[in-house]
């Protein structure tokens, strides 16, 4: 499509507690719900796409208000209470919209072009200014009218946020149902709202720790064979469908984390005895030993730079998260609030750390300020696991786990909750990188 512009393995986590999937259809996508909004959001309106053909077969205003209304930073006014639904800047009347307190318009339409595919065009309108202030042409395959939808709302997130939207990223999970007299673990990749499922492994047995590589081409994921019992890491292509095994080591082989840089992975193998983290260059396939106390030490997460690593340890009675050099030195211990903090993960800008953090009688998800190491609380509990940031930082998708397990997100601030479930468990989600 073209656009044309002026981890968990041995600590006592609710995932833990509740664990001991060649490209396919997955059984059905994830089921989307806002359920806590901020206050104080940008006012915008997205008004349908017209077509002077036949229907389009995707609402694409409606995908777009979607995306931007999940972030919290929008407040998106909803289809019924629009005072027209105008396709052109020519069939605006401002005044209407004005008093309808609606500070940004977006309009546009989607054409056949020719190739089997549309061209799109639309405009962010400044209400209050009575005029354009940015317009857009996409041209979208038959099938891209969904990625062409989100692609609008990255566009209209950045122009209002200044960062770059994650509407085009996708995100890895896994989920466990009975099926045909036992269970069925499987390990599926999503559009980041949930549309578009494919099953990447499917197994009897369970599926641990997917973890995205930097460039979104491969995942890295442990799968167990219980009647062998033993485990092996490995690093699936996902357009090929080849695996690559890791380590099949006795003993652990868990909590797989990509470098920056893609060359190398830190893992958690437990063959010498204590569960150890580990770098495993992809290249060389050399293994470098990081820790070595004794103690359990596990969860592995790189720093944007590359050049520190954040995990988790009871080297000090009860899990913290530490951090080290890339190469094992200068370990230093990071969180002290809470009875335990793990499973940590870097933003993407490296400044903050979120975790799961035990207080009271639940999991919590945390994130820390890395400038002043405040920490704020951002989920309900209690049994909440697997944090991971938005490609851009922004927002947090969790396994939030209870009677109904299942995936939600919140924004940094804890303002703006979305729930993403679907029948059986859902757990372990790992968001990809930013997409196109």
């Amino acid at each position: 499509m073209k656009v044309t512009t002026p981890r968990s393995i041995l600590f006592g986590t609710a995932a833990l507690a509740l664990s001991l999937l060649a490209i396919m259809p997955a059984r059905a996508a994830l089921q989307v719900d806002i359920t806590e909004s901020a206050d104080g959001a940008v006012p915008i309106a997205i008004s349908p796409f017209a077509s002077s053909g036949q229907a389009l077969p995707l609402d694409m205003a409606q995908v777009a208000s979607d995306d931007l209304e999940s972030t919290g930073l929008f407040d998106v006014l909803d289809r019924d209470s629009m005072v027209a639904t105008p396709s052109d800047p020519d069939e605006v009347n401002y005044q209407n919209w004005r008093s309808a307190s609606v500070d940004n318009l977006v309009v546009g339409s989607a054409e056949a072009n020719g190739s089997g595919g549309y061209r799109i065009r639309f405009d962010l309108l400044d209400v209050y200014q009575g005029r354009s202030s940015s317009s857009f042409q996409l041209n979208a395959g038959g099938n891209e009218l969904r990625d062409a939808a989100h692609t609008i709302a990255n566009l209209v997130y950045e122009k209002f946020i200044g960062e770059k939207g994650y509407f085009l990223s996708r995100i890895a999970y896994i989920t466990m149902a009975q099926e045909s007299g036992g269970l069925r673990y499987r390990l599926i990749v999503s559009d980041y709202d949930g549309y578009n499922p494919a099953t990447v492994y499917s197994s009897r047995d369970p599926i641990m720790s997917p973890a995205w590589s930097p460039d979104g081409s491969k995942l890295a994921y442990v799968a167990f064979d219980v009647d062998r019992g033993r485990s092996s890491l490995r690093v699936q292509d996902l357009a090929s469908g080849n695996i690559r095994e890791i380590s099949a080591r006795e003993g652990i082989n868990g909590a797989p984390a990509w470098s920056p840089d893609g060359d190398a992975l830190a893992l958690t193998l437990s063959y010498r005895g204590s569960p150890d983290i580990y770098r495993y260059d992809l290249n060389t396939n050399q293994l470098t030993q990081l820790t070595n106390n004794g103690a359990i030490d596990t969860e592995a997460t790189w720093s944007p730079d590359g050049q520190h690593i954040a995990f988790t340890s009871d080297r000090g009675g009860k899990p913290q998260v530490y951090r080290m050099r890339r190469d094992g030195s200068q370990v230093e211990r990071m969180t002290y609030d809470g009875e335990s903090n793990q499973r940590a993960d870097f933003s993407p800008d490296g400044d903050k750390l979120a975790m799961v953090q035990k207080s009271g009688n639940g999991f919590r998800i945390a994130v820390q300020d890395l400038e002043n190491n405040n920490i704020r609380i951002v989920s309900e509990g209690p049994l909440d696991d697997s944090p991971n940031f938005a490609p851009n930082g922004q927002a947090i998708m969790f396994a939030k786990q209870g009677r109904n397990n299942e995936l939600a997100t919140v924004t940094i601030d804890g303002e703006t909750k979305t729930r993403l479930s679907q029948s059986g468990e859902v757990r372990e989600p790992a968001w990809g990188p930013l997409g196109y």
